[in-house]
């Protein structure tokens, strides 16, 4: 017994000081640690899976040992990713010291939620979730000079309700500006346009739920004229721009997009435009419309 024990001990120690450390740790506790991915900056990911939710008092015994483990290894930070069909263990990750990161719906691809615990002596530097909406708005002009315009049928606030405005809305999760801005056009209006470019940006905070929003207009040529009374406009007109800029019943922040019509655009280039880490290809926006070969 003590020769084996002996051996048992120089195996040990011939791992890596961590791998030695966890695997004395499920030795003396024979609690199953929980699988997790690390990252290049000192975390460790965990994704709960079904199984994990079936016994949630046996999942708790698992993330204490866990969280302890990689504590003692060095470790900085936890990300735990709980998807819907397995809930019943967010009590236990709450009462572990978990802080809520963010969620997602399923219709948004997501159907999840995301946890961290901050493990390391220094203060928390884990980056907060996004908290920027993009939104787009299509200043689309016809042939004769005339911007088309819509009400919505409900507004934002009362004091805006029934005012004349440009069509727009927030972009879907992965879809391009000038996409969202085309799309936005014909769901509101019926018309269908091309994106020339962005022409202007504005940014403001304080929006519903604390975000802040980037919203993107983008100047744009009419490929049909004939507006149609949608489920988010009562009325959709044609109006000439000097009677938009001059009319009481247009919106007065819109005033200042159509009154820059006709100035410089960002143009759309798309491509990987020398990036090394971009996936696909991207819409690169610059005051030219060309751009010189790199």
């Amino acid at each position: 017994d003590s020769k084996k024990r002996r051996t048992m001990l120089r195996s040990f120690l011939r791992l890596p000081r961590p791998a030695y450390l966890r695997e004395l740790r499920c030795k003396a506790t024979s609690v199953e640690l929980l699988n997790g991915s690390e990252d290049r900056f000192g975390g460790v990911t965990v994704n709960v899976g079904v199984n994990d939710s079936v016994n949630p008092d046996a999942f708790h015994l698992r993330l204490r040992a866990s969280v302890e483990a990689w504590r003692s290894e060095g470790r900085r930070a936890i990300w735990a990713h709980v998807p819907n069909d397995a809930g019943s263990v967010v009590p236990a990750l709450l009462s572990e010291g978990f802080d809520w990161h963010h969620a997602k719906p399923s219709r948004a691809g997501g159907g999840y939620a995301l946890l961290t615990r901050w493990l390391a002596d220094e203060p928390d530097n884990l980056p907060l979730y996004p908290s920027t909406q993009v939104g787009v708005g299509g200043l689309v002009l016809n042939k004769r000079g005339e911007v088309l315009l819509m009400q919505e049928r409900i507004s934002v606030s009362d004091k805006v309700h029934g005012l004349w405005k440009i069509p727009g809305g927030l972009a879907d999760p992965g879809e391009d500006i000038v996409d969202a801005a085309a799309r936005e056009v014909y769901e509101e209006t019926g018309v269908k346009a091309k994106g020339e470019g962005v022409l202007c940006i504005h940014h403001r905070h304080g929006y519903r739920h604390g975000v802040s929003d980037l919203y993107f207009t983008v100047r744009m040529k009419a490929e049909t004229e004939e507006t149609a009374v949608t489920p988010e406009a009562r009325a959709v007109t044609w109006m000439p721009a000097p009677e938009a800029l001059d009319s009481p019943e247009v919106l007065g922040f819109n005033k200042r997009i159509i009154a820059v019509a006709e100035k410089g655009l960002l143009f759309p280039h798309l491509g990987r435009h020398g990036s090394g880490i971009a996936k696909k290809d991207f819409f690169f926006y610059a005051s030219t419309s060309e751009l010189d070969p790199l």
